[in-house]
């Protein structure tokens, strides 16, 4: 009676720390950010966190929407987007006093590219194909595509005074080495002078040239790769890169079912294989679930994250269709 008491114990506890983990990852993933306004005024920082807000909430439409999205192409021109909304609103909540400067990103572009989104995830559901519609989805990836240059354009008008300063700063230094008799210049490396010859930095002239070390040939799919080491021609991952640790998250969820409620089938429900999991805890009696997600749970452990995506992921991502489910 003690050691089963004791076993009780022990997966209550696990599935507490499993699924409170899980529920800790949700709320920092969708926390909205809470700017510090203490020294502002009151009607100011409700100004400044009105329209921090929306931002913020204009980019977590467009983050969800791109995952949902089954056009590649326009996908990568949101995730590009993405990287440039999301270090301006990093930057905005460390300064909140510049979010005035940004009005014309969250008034303008980036609810423009909300708009767009939209309107082109109102296309694809209508599923038609005609010469007008692909014609109206180009011109939206195109539109998406300058606005780009916009985004830069806005967080550089944000950084314009830290930019000035840092010149201003620069300059006052230069002044005072030249007055010191210490010469800046500079060397425009790899210029072609009047004589056609190409120009070096001449602090590296009279060093030993360092030759690239020979490297070994693999056949294609069976490239080794070294700690620390960069390949050419990286990989295509099948998710994106940001993905990485939710799915890890997931990956590591699994296994601990596995191993340690798997003889109930705990793993088995989590997967949404229901069926499975009542044949599992129909067996529990036995040891035979055990031994066996016991075994499942290792291999989830040490699977690599890009198999383990699609072998129990991609597919649920996935409509008939092959699109993502919403």
């Amino acid at each position: 009676m003690d050691e089963l008491l004791n076993y009780l114990i022990v997966i209550l506890m696990t599935t507490g720390v499993i699924f409170g983990g899980k529920a800790f990852w949700d709320w920092k993933k969708n926390r909205t950010p809470q700017l510090d306004l203490t020294e502002l005024e009151s009607e100011r920082a409700q100004y400044l966190q009105e329209n921090f807000d929306k931002a913020t909430a204009d980019y977590n439409y467009l983050e969800e929407a791109r995952e949902k999205l089954s056009d590649r192409e326009l996908s990568n021109q949101l995730r590009r987007l993405q990287r440039t909304a999301k270090n301006l609103l990093n930057h905005l909540e460390k300064n909140p006093e510049r979010i005035a400067l940004a009005y014309k990103f969250i008034d303008y572009y980036q609810d423009r590219a909300v708009k767009i989104v939209k309107q082109y995830r109102e296309l694809e559901e209508t599923e038609l194909s005609t010469n007008k519609v692909q014609e109206l989805k180009a011109r939206m990836k195109q539109t998406l595509a300058a606005l780009e240059e916009a985004y830069q354009d806005q967080f550089e008008h944000v950084l314009n005074d830290q930019i000035i300063s840092a010149d201003a700063e620069l300059k006052v230094m230069e002044q005072q080495l030249n007055a010191e008799g210490i010469h800046t210049k500079t060397i425009d490396v790899g210029a072609v002078d009047e004589y056609g010859n190409v120009r070096i930095d001449t602090d590296l002239q009279g060093q030993p040239m360092q030759l690239e070390p020979q490297r070994k040939f693999f056949p294609q799919g069976m490239q080794r790769r070294r700690r620390g080491e960069v390949d050419a021609h990286p990989i295509d991952l099948p998710f994106p890169e940001e993905d990485r640790p939710q799915i890890v998250q997931t990956k590591l969820i699994q296994s601990a079912l596995a191993i340690f409620l798997g003889s109930f089938g705990a793993h088995k429900f989590y997967q949404g294989k229901t069926i499975q999991g009542v044949i599992y805890f129909l067996l529990s009696w036995t040891t035979l679930p055990m031994w066996i997600s016991m075994v499942e749970g290792i291999r989830y452990l040490f699977m690599p994250v890009e198999d383990f995506y699609n072998q129990y992921i991609k597919d649920k991502r996935r409509d008939k269709h092959g699109r993502h489910k919403p």
